[in-house]
C-alpha cells in the first residue's frame, strides 16, 4: 500500500510538472522591438504586464537608437519575426501604414475602455486617412535645460521666457565668462523656429524654415558659442555628457534629458544643479510655444496574434503604463492628474512645471509624403550648416526638391 502511494504521489508530481509545460507551451510569446534609449522605463512596463497574467509573454528586442530605423524597414521587409513595435513620430506611422506594416487599430480600440481624450489635442494629428493605425505612448516636449551653477559662476540671472536672439546673446555671455560653450544644439532638429510656429516643413511658407537655418549657423558658426555642427558629428558628441559634465550651460531639449539626469545622479555620475525654462521663441511666436510629438506603438500586421498583441498595447500606452513611465520621470502621452502628480514628486524639482504649462506644437504632421520632405530639409540643412552653401541656394535647392515630392503624392 505504501508502495502503491509513493509511485501515486510520483505521478501526480510529474502529471503537475507536465501540466505546468503544458501551459507554458501554450502561452502566446510576442516579439516587441524598441530603440534603446526606452529600455529604462518600458522594461519595467514589460515585466509588470507579464506578471500580472499568464497568457502572453512579451520579449524585448533591443536596438541601438541611432541603428534603429533603418533596421526595422529591414526586418519588417524581410518578414522577421515581429508582432510590436515602436515608431518614432506621426510621420513614420504614416509611412509603415502605408506599406501595410500596421494593424488597423479602429475596432479594437471601440471596445478596449481606453478614454481617448487623455490623449490630449495631438491625438487629432495622429490618424491616417481617418482611421488609428498606432496608439500614442511617450509624449515629448522640448525645453531649455541649463547649468545654474554656470550661470552663478557668470553672474547672470537665470533665464526665462527668452526669444532665440537673446538667447543667443545669452550664450555668448556665458562662453565669455565661464569659458565653456554656451549652449549645446543637437545636429537633429533643424526646422524648430518653424514649428514654434505652426508652419512645417510642407508648407508654403518657408521664412521660419530659413530662420531657423539662419539661427543654427549663428549659434554653430558665427557666435562659436556652440559645439560646431561639423565637430559634433566628427567626434559623435554626446549632449547629455556635454551638459552634466558642466562643458555646455544651456541644453534646448527633450523631456527625455529629465530621465537621464535623474538615472546619472542615482549612479554619482552628475551632480550640477540643473533647472528648467520655457523654450525661446521668434519674435512674434506666442510665448511658451514650444514642439513635441508623440512616441508611438504599434502592431505588426502580419502578426499571428493580434488579439494579444492589443491586450498589451492597451496596457503599455493606457493608464498602466503611464503610471510606470510617470515614476521613471518620462511623460506618457495617456495624461491624468495622477500620472502629472507622480511625475512631479518623481523629479522633485518645481521648474518641472514648464512642461506642463508649455504650448506644444505637434512637431509632426499626418501628411503623406512629409517624411521624405523632412529628409530632403534635413539633408540641405546639413549642407548648409557644413558651409557647403549659401543660404539662398539651400533655400531654393529645398524648395524645389519638397515640389517634386509633394507632386507625387498628390
Amino acid at each position: 500500500m505504501k508502495r502503491f502511494v509513493s509511485v501515486l504521489l510520483v505521478c501526480m508530481m510529474l502529471m503537475s510538472v507536465f501540466g505546468a509545460l503544458a501551459l507554458a507551451d501554450d502561452k502566446v510569446v510576442l516579439q516587441f522591438y524598441l530603440w534603446n534609449d526606452e529600455e529604462p522605463y518600458i522594461k519595467d512596463v514589460v515585466s509588470q504586464y507579464n506578471a500580472s497574467q499568464d497568457k502572453v509573454e512579451i520579449v524585448m528586442n533591443v536596438i541601438p537608437s541611432n541603428d534603429y530605423d533603418d533596421k526595422l524597414k529591414v526586418l519588417l521587409a524581410g518578414g522577421s519575426d515581429i508582432d510590436i513595435y515602436d515608431i518614432r513620430g506621426m510621420a513614420q506611422v504614416v509611412t509603415f501604414a502605408e506599406t501595410e506594416n500596421l494593424l488597423n487599430l479602429d475596432e479594437y480600440i471601440k471596445n478596449s475602455g481606453l478614454v481617448m481624450e487623455n490623449y490630449g489635442e495631438m491625438l487629432d494629428l495622429s490618424y491616417v486617412d481617418g482611421s488609428m493605425y498606432a496608439l500614442p505612448a511617450r509624449s515629448t516636449c522640448w525645453v531649455l535645460f541649463y547649468n545654474a551653477d554656470l550661470f552663478d559662476k557668470a553672474g547672470l540671472p537665470y533665464p526665462g521666457q527668452l526669444t532665440w536672439d537673446e538667447y543667443g546673446d545669452l550664450a555668448v555671455q556665458l562662453k565669455e565668462k565661464t569659458g565653456v560653450n554656451g549652449g549645446f544644439w543637437v545636429p537633429w532638429i533643424y526646422p524648430f523656429a518653424s514649428v514654434q510656429a505652426g508652419k512645417w516643413v510642407d508648407d508654403a511658407d518657408t521664412s521660419y524654415l530659413q530662420k531657423s537655418l539662419e539661427l543654427l549657423n549663428r549659434f554653430y558658426n558665427v557666435d562659436k558659442s556652440h559645439m560646431s555642427y561639423a565637430e559634433m558629428t566628427a567626434t559623435s558628441a554626446d549632449y547629455i555628457e556635454e551638459f552634466e559634465s558642466g562643458a555646455a550651460a544651456m541644453l534646448p531639449n527633450g523631456e527625455w534629458c529629465v530621465q537621464m539626469l535623474m538615472e546619472d545622479e542615482a549612479e554619482g555620475e552628475c551632480d550640477i544643479n540643473w533647472q528648467i525654462a520655457p523654450m525661446p521663441v521668434c519674435d512674434g511666436v506666442e510665448p511658451g510655444a514650444t514642439w513635441g510629438q508623440f512616441q508611438y506603438m504599434g502592431i505588426n500586421s502580419k502578426t499571428a496574434h493580434p488579439d494579444e498583441a492589443f491586450d498589451f498595447l492597451k496596457y503599455l500606452c493606457g493608464a498602466e503604463g503611464s503610471a510606470i513611465y510617470s515614476q521613471h520621470g518620462m511623460i506618457h502621452a495617456y495624461a491624468g492628474e495622477e500620472a502629472l502628480a507622480a511625475y512631479k514628486e518623481t523629479v522633485g524639482k518645481d521648474c518641472v512645471s514648464v512642461f506642463f504649462d508649455a504650448k506644444k506644437v505637434c512637431e509632426q504632421p499626418n501628411h503623406s509624403g512629409y517624411a521624405e520632405v523632412l529628409a530632403a530639409f534635413n539633408e540641405q540643412a546639413q549642407l548648409y550648416l557644413l558651409g557647403e552653401k549659401s543660404i539662398e541656394d539651400t533655400m531654393a535647392d529645398f524648395i524645389s526638391h519638397r515640389d517634386a515630392i509633394l507632386a507625387q503624392n498628390k
